[in-house]
Parts: C-alpha cells; structure tokens; sequence
C-alpha cells in the first residue's frame, strides 16, 4: 500500500520519482522509461517552461540522444559545427576554433539548437512507455524518507497529495527546493557582472559562426541558431541597471549598436548573474540530485545542460542496476564520486574561458592581446585551439565503477567507429543498448579473457560482447569490420586489446586473462549472492 503524508491523498506507487521537467529531468526519465522502469515525473509549473535557456549541444548529449532513440527528430533543428571565433575590439582573431564534420565519438561535437524544441521531443519520448507519468502543477512541499522509499509531499490544485518512489531524484534547477529537503547546499562562488541575454528572431540572417567579442567597452556573444534565431549576450556596466538593460528601447539599442541587423523580433530577454557552485552532497538515501540542482556554471564553455545530461547518464543506469537487483545501491556512491571533480574542472574552465572574454580594463585586455598574440605564434597551439582542444575529451574521475590501476584508457569514454556487418555499414553503439555493458576486443574474442565469474555476472547483465577485426571463439561475441583510421590510431595510442565499458560508455577495465575476478563487478557479484540467499531462505 502507498504510503502518504497525513492528510494527504496518495497517489500510485512508482518506482522513481522525478522532479523538475527540464532536459535533465525529462532525459532521466526517458532512460528510465527505456529499461522498463515506472517514473513519475513532478513539474510545478503548469506545462514545460518553453524558455531557450540552453543553447549548445556537445558530442556527447547527440550520442545520450541517440542512444535514447531521440536523436532522429533533435536533428533536424540542429545547427552543426559552427566555426567559433574569439575577436579582440578591433575585430582580429585572437583564437579561431573550426569543429569537424564528425568526431571520434560518431557525432558533431559542437552545434545549436533550440530549448524549447528539444524540451518538447524528451517530453513527447516519454508517450512510449506506459509505466512513465508526467505530473504538471505538481510542486514538490515536503520528503520523508525511510529504508525502502522516499516519500515525496506534493502541492497541486486539487489538493495535497503525496507519491512513494524508492528513489527520488531532484532535476528542479538552480534554485531547487529539493536540494534543500536533501539538506545539501551549493558551495562555490557567484560572479560579480551580470549579463543580458536577448534571443530574437532576425528573418533571413546568415550568421554563420559563434563570437565571441573580447571588447573591453562591452564584452559580448553572438550565437546563431538553426533558422532566423540569433542570440546576443551582452555584458551589464558599470552604472547601467538590470530595467535599462532589459527594457524595449535598451536591448534594441544594444543589438543595433553591435550588429548589421535593424530590424529584430525579441523573443526573450533576461539579465543572468552567473554562478560556479557545486552542491557538497548529491546523494542523502534514497534522494539524489541532477543538473543545475547540483550544480551551477558559467556558460562560457556551453556546458550547463550538457552537464546535466551528463548527470543524467551516468546516474540512470546505476539506479536501474539497483531497482533491477543487478546491483548494490553502494554504487549510487559512485555517482558523486565521478561527476562532480568533472564538473568542478569544466566550472574552472569556464572560469578561465569567461576571463579571457570579461576584462573591461584596456590594459588588462591589451595584455590579455599580447599573451595570445605570442601563443599563436605556436603552430601547435593554433592546432590544438582550432580542433576544440580548450575542451577536454570526455572522462570521468576514479571510483569503485572504475580500475584502480594506472592506466589512462580507464575512465575515458569509448569512442565510437564505423563498423561493417554483413556489408552494412553503422556505428558501434548499434551493438550496445543504453543500459547494456559491453566486452569489446580487437582482434581477439574478449569472452576468452574473462574469470568464469565474471562472464556469470556479465551473461546476468545481458552484456554485448564484440569483437573488431578478428574471429570469435564463444558464441556470445559478435564479430565486426572497422576500418576507421581514428578509432585505429586511438587503439594504438593507448595498446588497446580488450576492455570492460560500462552502460554510459566509459571504460571501467582492460581486460587481462591473467588477472583474478574484476573488482569493478564486485558489487554486482554481491548482488547476486544476496539474491541466491534469499531464494535459498
């Protein structure tokens, strides 16, 4: 029986609750949705907030996409690899990045696109699993917890109410009331500038590339969007106030005095302080957080949603191992552990990036010119700026989920190469489902190099096991042509035979028949045991 609050109506038990229905929220409970899960999702407001808050995509939210089966209606309402310019005030480049057509990854690894389209796809992927529920004008008043639920206080028109989930996870933004049920609290610090963001529809524009202006009169962003949108970002000075800024005459002033375009539709206008916080616990029992709820950024490296989606991916498959019995729920610990030295150290660069772009001294800009005039002097920084190395490869930080030797494949994401079967060419994530590990070799069958446990373990987990460019010898291994000249020399560089990749597409181990049971799979290996004894009982 569902339990409730006093004088509360309880509503249906579901397995995860949800709260907030932003991207973060509505992409975890799609790959919740996916493994068979029942989601209830909790949104305050009376539908989706409709806002172009985010606007930059990476490589790894477009494989999140596609991996959740979503990509093929986000794509079209791409913009894809956009140059990306940093100008000082007299329109000379300082730093010139130009993103290829694809990635290592299988994907672009920089574009655009517009919120409230990629808000509407996630919510509309939901209608495919009929144990998920979207709960509009439901705001979330009060948690109680116990050692098998979490039971989430609900305020809606029709009353109070309340929902039993085993876990809850908060995705309700940077001011979430969740956090504070979770007793968490968001460490760091909040930038003393604000900044006007404008979103417009300029008909016919052909911006082409992302500016960045390093203008000490008025830094400044110009991005372009797929279709008439443009958004400007402009800088808030000294003695201006946030009503001048964000008032009709102000922001067109703005937008004429810096740019070609006269004649613009203002779609939306807001005046942004931005944050570098990030929560000190993001887990307390069976309450966890995601996204903006468990941290805030800059957004001078366009990684506030992306981050949260990152969020997503790693925490959704963890809790479906736990709700399925495959796991521990000691790995939801590994949840914070991993994610949040990433997303300090992506808050750090947009720090570093936001100081190159914010100095309104001319003598700190000119100095600023003068550093970067010599760098680029360097062939090997130009290269190293112009294939967007500012932006460290995908990684995640050590956990029990992860070796502990040092070898640097391990916490890197698995890059994701053309293959062939049977004369069809397509990606490798093809033979990998969203929740699924996977045991790959190359030129060999990774099935051979495994501990009869841990092929037990793996065989539970419904793992993939492939093997590139070789032949197989147990009939679990699909075999498969790659000829992806990148991919070879990745294998190269790091002496790639066989590994271990998690669900979310990171390498936990390399693989060696001469080594004992992986203790990465320890706490599934417990799992089991556990659930053999209380068959047994």
């Amino acid at each position: 029986m569902a339990k409730a609050f006093p004088g509360s109506t309880a509503l249906p038990e579901t397995d995860v609750a949800v709260v907030g229905a932003g991207p973060v929220g509505l992409m975890v409970a799609n790959l919740l949705g996916l493994a068979g899960f029942k989601v209830t999702v909790l949104e305050r407001n009376e539908g989706l907030l409709g806002l172009p808050r985010a606007i930059a995509y990476d490589a790894e939210t477009l494989r999140l996409f596609a991996l959740a089966g979503l990509l093929g209606q986000l794509a079209p309402g791409l913009l894809q690899n956009p140059p990306v310019r940093y100008l000082n005030e007299r329109g000379k480049v300082l730093l010139a990045i130009n993103t290829p057509a694809s990635g290592p990854f299988g994907h672009s690894l920089l574009g655009t696109f517009y919120q409230p389209d990629l808000e509407r796809i996630l919510l509309g992927g939901l209608s495919r699993f009929p144990g998920v529920k979207v709960l509009f004008g439901h705001e979330v008043t009060g948690l109680q917890q116990d050692s098998s639920s979490a039971i989430v206080k609900l305020s809606a028109k029709e009353g109070r109410c309340s929902l039993q989930a085993k876990y809850a996870v908060g995705c309700d933004g940077g001011s979430s009331r969740f956090r504070d049920l979770l007793g968490s609290k968001l460490i760091g610090s909040t930038y003393a500038q604000s900044w006007l963001v404008v979103d417009t529809i300029a008909k016919g524009h052909d911006l082409k590339q992302i500016t960045f202006y390093c203008d000490p009169r008025r830094p400044r962003v110009e991005v372009p969007a797929k279709g008439d949108r443009i958004r400007w970002e402009f800088m808030q000075l000294p003695g201006e106030t946030v009503e001048e800024l964000k008032s009709d005459q102000g922001t067109r002033l703005l937008v004429e005095q810096t740019s070609r375009y006269r004649s613009v539709e203002v779609e939306r206008n807001a005046v942004y302080t931005f944050h570098a916080r990030v929560a000190d616990r993001w887990r307390n029992g069976r309450g966890l957080l995601a996204g903006d709820a468990a941290h805030l950024m800059p957004p001078f490296a366009g990684q506030g949603m992306n981050g949260g989606l990152k969020d997503a991916a790693n925490l959704s498959w963890k809790l479906a191992a736990v709700l399925n019995g495959a796991a521990m729920e000691a790995i939801l610990d590994s949840y914070q552990a991993e994610r949040a030295p990433a997303i300090t150290k992506m808050i750090n660069l947009s720090c570093r990036l936001g100081s190159v772009i914010m100095p309104t001294s001319r003598r700190v800009a000119s100095m600023r010119n003068a550093i970067i005039g010599m760098l680029n002097m360097s062939r090997r920084f130009r290269d190293f700026i112009a294939r967007g190395g500012i932006v460290p490869p995908p990684s995640i930080t050590r956990s029990q989920l992860t070796s502990s030797r040092l070898d640097a494949v391990i916490g890197l994401m698995l890059p994701q190469p053309a293959v062939e079967l049977n004369g069809e060419t397509m990606r490798l994530d093809r033979f990998q489902q969203y929740h699924q590990w996977m045991v790959l070799g190359i030129a060999e069958d990774p099935a051979v190099m495994l501990s009869k446990r841990d092929l037990d373990i793996l065989d539970r987990l419904d793992a993939s096991f492939v093997c590139l460019n070789g032949s197989s010898t147990d009939n679990r291994t699909v075999t498969l042509k790659c000829g992806d000249p990148e991919f070879a020399a990745w294998v190269k560089r790091y002496g790639v035979r066989s590994l271990l990749v998690r669900p979310d597409r990171f390498i936990a181990d390399r693989l060696d028949p001469r080594r004992n049971d992986l203790a990465v799979l320890d706490m599934f290996a417990q799992a089991c045991r556990e659930t053999a004894l209380r068959k047994a009982a």
